[in-house]
């Protein structure tokens, strides 16, 4: 546990066999209620080390809230609920073979929302109160539908949980028709850049130096990643399987054949994020209703 601003404490929880390798959780300790954002996997371990900072910081377990910026597993400690029927919509519309889903590990850290009876969903402009600190609820869909950050305008504080990380970019992905994932992240990116913030705490690799300038860095990739898929699919129409195995990646040496199969089925979703965008704007065709893979054609 590290204190990282008057009374707001990092706890660094590991991430056993994710590439993520640790998330931040982060506590704020207030007078009358204390608050701990996002709780990382479901695990003992996970848990032993909250615990213990909760009790080293001498907080009322009872007048502590957990404020989940998301549900991925990672961030909310929950099994994912209707998992089968997701992953299969999601190979599908992505064209990866459906006999390779029998192989996915049994806990993935998939994008399914949390049981409604879980939790309490928090919305736009809501405030939440502890200590000195007023966070307003920002929406950041994109990375997933409904997530969520908090933000105290007065002191320039923002927990943006996944929206923005250093050295890497957020995973955007397919999650299903009418979603618009890639559409509602730039938007949200744009609609962040200039906050005034004196601390950006994301959930992953560290706070944020310069918002403005990381939000520059990621529309920038997500420009050109648009332009390298017209540039794939200019060759001939293919579903997003194909396309992300003509794209370049930088994990294990660029070799997207050797992914393992939840990298792939990730890279593979958030190509077919791109395609949708694309798609939505105008500038490539698409075939393929309900029950069928998705086949884009570069132009109309």
């Amino acid at each position: 546990m590290k204190q990282v601003a008057e009374d707001i404490y990092e706890v660094k929880l590991p991430l056993a066999g994710s590439s993520l390798k640790e998330l931040s959780s982060y506590i704020i300790k207030g007078r009358e209620r204390s608050c701990i954002i996002d709780v990382g996997f479901e695990t003992e371990e996970c848990t032993g080390i909250l615990l213990a900072a909760v009790d080293a910081l001498a907080l009322d377990r009872s007048k502590t809230d957990i404020l989940l910026t998301h549900s991925h597993r990672d961030h909310c400690g929950q099994d994912p609920v209707s998992r089968e029927a997701y992953m299969e919509n999601s190979f599908l519309k992505c064209g990866i073979p459906g006999k390779l889903l029998e192989h996915m590990p049994p806990q993935s850290d998939i994008s399914v929302p949390v049981p409604p009876e879980k939790i309490s969903v928090a919305e736009e402009q809501d405030v939440f109160s502890y200590g000195r600190y007023r966070f307003r609820v920002l929406d950041l869909k994109g990375h997933m539908p409904g997530m969520i950050g908090f933000y105290d305008e007065g002191a320039g504080i923002f927990f943006c949980g996944d929206h923005v990380l250093n050295k890497i970019t957020p995973n955007i992905g397919y999650y299903k028709e009418g979603d618009h994932s890639l559409a509602n992240y730039i938007n949200n990116l744009k609609k962040i850049r200039n906050l005034p913030v004196t601390h950006v705490f994301p959930a992953h690799r560290g706070e944020i130096s310069c918002l403005s300038e990381r939000v520059d860095e990621i529309l920038e990739h997500h420009r050109e990643r648009l332009d390298e898929i017209t540039g794939v699919l200019s060759a001939k129409p293919m579903c997003a399987f194909e396309a992300a195995g003509k794209m370049t990646w930088y994990y294990k040496e660029g070799n997207f054949q050797n992914y393992p199969l939840v990298m792939k089925w990730m890279a593979t979703s958030e190509i077919l994020a791109h395609l949708q965008y694309l798609w939505e704007q105008g500038e490539v065709s698409r075939f393929g209703g309900p029950g069928e893979t998705y086949i884009y054609r570069y132009g109309r």
